[in-house]
């Protein structure tokens, strides 16, 4: 048969057992929508597979040489026109899917003796699997340098203000003297487990399934380890179920994006709460913030809300993913394959955008140090200070100051309740009242207790917003911070050293294919 006449065969080759296309609604609701977009974000991923899974098949003999070069050519041809946004794959008039669309695209350009011959020893099941690893492990790389951009501005500020007096709050309440340092340290440190559970979910989803073809393996002597190690992969996925069943991984990635999700959302509605009217903690530049459409004195700080529902996404994604898989065969699936893990993606953009967000606002925020100070006034923050002073200086118990510290509240005005000189008379009247003999107050102690700045210096213990403990606490952050950052190198590096390896076996390929390189040179 001729190379023609093979083209002119395979139009029901390619269709099975099946006699003609896709009937034109399920052509119009399933597979037309999703042609665009997969051309777009997974194609590039099925290019680099089908060269690696071809370049395999050369080199354990299961393909010959001279075809793997001729695939390899066409392969390179569509990457490159691709790289330079040039249209590739016209979507013809029906169709049933991108991938046979490709291969298609081979068989036309090769014949049917060629151009299908990559497909042995694989199935759409362990390429749309492996799709999916490339995908989000690229995503996760991205999604893990802005986390990481994130906390090296949240720990810039913080070291700037780790001695930078504010109220600390408990249910909305003015609670302690603290510092925005330490809040911001604690957030931090949040962040960063976050993007060390994402960064150990990604050598989850660094495991390769090619090979595992439907999920029943194959008779061919295939070198999996080859496959996996060109396509950057740190190992194979060892059971072929598992390997085009399980998105256990990607329930992992959605379950930590979650969590770092409610994070940002917790610090933007801090950030917003303190810079309104009320508290006056925070402002922006006007190119941050926006207006009102009706109330022209108004400044929003929108974006903080940008960052609240985008951040969001992945809790949805993550219930969404885990109804998709719920009550299904182990075993591949649309609903396990497609459905389930198309949730990934916006929740993904999602939470970069806000990673992004949150970093922008961070770094361009204006802290009004002295009216957080101005705040601590009249607050009552350091009546805990005064009830452990109690303790440690004259020996009562912790309860009994607390009781006597809460009648102190209630017997004197508010504008009097933070007076060394008022406290010392009430104080000790009450406290002869509740043990039955006279305690002596020093009038100069009770005002250095009831100074916010010497409250804080005292926090050193538990973790608190002392300003050494805080900024030992920053530096430890920043010390993991950077061997995470360090990790996240590596493994960019490590795949940058598998492309550049693929592209050398392909070479090789085609240096040996159809004839020598001096006639092609020549030619």
């Amino acid at each position: 048969m001729t190379r023609s006449d093979s083209r002119k065969s395979t139009a029901t080759q390619a269709l099975g057992l099946l006699s003609q296309g896709p009937h034109p609604v399920l052509f119009e609701l399933l597979y037309e929508p999703h042609f665009v977009d997969d051309r777009e974000a997974v194609l590039p991923w099925l290019l680099e597979i089908d060269a690696a899974h071809t370049v395999m098949l050369a080199r354990t003999g299961i393909l010959a040489a001279t075809s793997a070069a001729e695939l390899l050519t066409v392969n390179r041809e569509l990457a490159s026109a691709l790289a330079a946004g040039e249209p590739v794959l016209g979507q013809p008039p029906s169709h049933r899917g991108l991938y046979l669309v490709y291969e298609r695209h081979y068989i036309d350009r090769l014949g049917s003796l060629v151009g299908g011959a990559a497909h042995v020893a694989r199935s759409r099941n362990d390429i749309n699997a492996a799709v999916v690893r490339l995908r989000l492990r690229s995503g996760l790389l991205d999604l893990l340098d802005h986390t990481l951009e994130l906390l090296a501005a949240a720990l810039a500020l913080g070291e700037l203000h780790a001695g930078s007096l504010m109220s600390g709050f408990t249910h909305f309440q003015p609670a302690q003297p603290a510092t925005l340092g330490h809040y911001l340290a604690g957030i931090c440190a949040e962040l960063l487990r976050s993007a060390e559970r994402l960064g150990a979910d990604f050598d989850e989803v660094n495991r390769s399934p090619m090979g595992a073809a439907a999920g029943l393996g194959t008779s061919f002597p295939i070198d999996r380890e080859l496959t996996a190690s060109l396509l950057g992969f740190a190992e194979v996925v060892d059971n072929s179920v598992d390997a085009v069943a399980s998105r256990d991984y990607a329930v992992n990635v959605l379950s930590a994006l979650s969590v770092l999700g409610i994070a940002l959302t917790r610090l933007a509605l801090d950030l917003q709460t303190w810079g309104s009217h009320a508290y006056g903690f925070l402002a922006w530049p006007d190119e941050l913030v926006s207006t009102s459409s009706i109330m022209p004195q108004k400044r929003n700080a929108f974006v903080l809300e940008n960052i609240r529902g985008l951040a969001g996404h992945p809790v949805g994604a993550l219930a969404a993913m885990l109804l998709a898989l719920k009550n299904t065969p182990f075993s591949n699936g649309v609903e396990v394959g497609t459905e389930a893990v198309s949730h990934l993606w916006p929740a993904l953009g999602g939470t970069e955008t806000a990673l992004r967000l949150t970093t922008l606002m961070l770094r361009g925020v204006e802290v009004n140090v002295e009216r957080m100070r101005e705040f601590l006034a009249g607050a009552g923050t350091t009546m805990t200070a005064l009830a452990d002073h109690l303790v440690a200086r004259h020996g009562l118990a912790f309860r009994t100051a607390h009781d006597a510290i809460g009648q102190l509240v209630l017997r004197l005005p508010r504008e009097t309740r933070e007076s060394p000189g008022a406290i010392l008379s009430a104080l000790g009247e009450i406290l002869g009242e509740l043990t039955g003999r006279e305690i002596r107050l020093d009038e100069a102690e009770l005002a250095r207790v009831l100074d916010p700045t010497h409250c804080v210096q005292a926090a050193v213990y538990g973790g608190g917003p002392a300003p050494e403990t805080v900024r030992g606490q920053l530096q430890r952050l920043a010390q993991r911070r950077e061997r995470l950052a360090e990790r996240v190198a590596a493994r960019r590096r490590q795949l940058s050293e598998a492309r550049a390896g693929l592209q050398t076996e392909i070479e090789s390929i085609l240096d040996a294919g159809p004839w020598p390189r001096e006639r092609r040179e020549t030619e």
